[in-house]
């Protein structure tokens, strides 16, 4: 009596050779996905992920054990313990298995010149490669080897994730960004982008001139990517546009107006200061004393205790430094001097990170 066998696929089989092996075949697809460590002591598999366009060659590397033997002959020699070795992988949702490609076994060692050999002491590794399509799925891949010994054929296996297609999700930029000449403003980026390993971006002035080149750097949680930047006063103000370029395997996927946010003037958080002068006398006699006097602001307040700076310049030349003189508690400052020559004088007040300088006008002095 023949027995009537249901094959996995749906297709009635007979229990004869060819129905044995294919039984064979479903049963080791549904066995669990391990290694044998007998036969492979690792499995190492490079960066999965399903490509923008062209197909992507992933390549994996098994590290074999015990590949050689010594032969029962005298003297000794080193013959192959494992005989042949098959690729395959699995795409998510299959049950069929598909070829893969997998580098020769090495060469047998030559025997020594005399006395018996010995097993050589590194472990024989094989490189191969798949490849994945822009239309295959991600998610859960198995990847195996059939490793023969003689007659003997042992299934290693190892699943892998297949990384997903990259995909722009999402982004943002601080909006507003408001500068101001205090200081820099920080400008925070956020994108998030499914399967690619970079993401790089510009933010530019849809107006023209301004740009600035980011690197976004991938995030805690899933997909997440950011990147902080400054932008100081000199930054124009108006509407700006964010682009955003994702990569996985040298190919890009480009997004353009990712975001859009404005820049905008802030109100000066710096004080303005300003500074008074005068002399007593225009002209003067040489020998005679004059005095340089005035105030000094912050805002519409006295600049108490601040230091003021009295310049001289002589006609066709540049302006030097003479003199400091204190402010008093109500912001006014003056010094005596007697001028040896003819010469312009004016006062300085230096500025802060919150108070900006002042420069007074000019009084010139006539020495007789």
């Amino acid at each position: 009596m023949r027995l009537l066998l249901a094959a996995a696929t749906g297709a009635a089989v007979f229990a004869s050779g060819t129905a044995t092996a294919f039984a064979t075949q479903n049963k080791t697809a549904a066995m669990a996905c391990d290694l044998v460590a007998a036969d492979v002591t690792a499995l190492t598999v490079d960066d999965p992920y399903v490509p923008l366009k062209e197909d992507a060659t992933i390549t994996f590397e098994a590290t074999l054990k015990d590949a050689w033997k010594l032969d029962g002959g005298t003297p000794k020699k080193v013959e192959r313990n494992i005989t042949a070795v098959k690729a395959e992988f699995q795409r998510v949702g299959e049950t069929a298995w598909n070829a893969a490609t997998i580098g020769d076994l090495p060469a047998v060692p030559a025997p020594p010149a005399t006395g018996d050999a010995t097993l050589p002491a590194e472990a024989v590794k094989l490189k191969g490669s798949f490849k994945i399509t822009k239309d295959n799925k991600d998610g859960k891949w198995l990847v195996r080897l059939l490793v023969s010994r003689g007659g003997d054929t042992k299934e290693s296996c190892k699943e892998v994730t297949v990384d997903p297609q990259v995909k722009f999700v999402s982004a943002s930029v601080t909006d507003p960004v408001v500068i101001s000449t205090s200081g820099d403003t920080e400008v925070k980026v956020r994108a998030n982008v499914i399967g690619a390993s970079t993401v790089k971006g510009k933010l530019y002035n849809n107006d023209g001139g301004d740009s600035v080149d980011i690197t976004l750097e991938k995030g805690s949680s899933a997909n997440t990517w950011f990147v902080d930047t400054y932008f100081d006063s000199s930054f124009s103000t108006g509407y700006w546009t964010l682009d955003l370029e994702a990569s996985r395997g040298g190919q890009a996927l480009e997004v353009k107006k990712a975001d859009t946010f404005s820049v905008q003037r802030g109100a000066s958080k710096k004080a303005k200061s300003k500074i008074s002068f005068d002399v007593t006398a225009n002209k003067v006699k040489k020998g005679k004393s004059i005095r340089l006097f005035g105030k000094v602001y912050r805002g519409s307040s006295a600049y108490a205790g601040k230091m003021v700076g009295l310049y001289y310049k002589k006609k066709g030349g540049s302006w030097k430094f003479a003199y400091y003189v204190k402010a008093t508690g109500s912001g006014q400052y003056s010094k005596t001097i007697k001028p040896k020559f003819d010469a312009y004088w004016r006062a300085n007040v230096s500025g802060t990170s919150k108070t900006y300088g002042a420069t007074s006008g000019y009084e010139y002095v006539d020495v007789r």
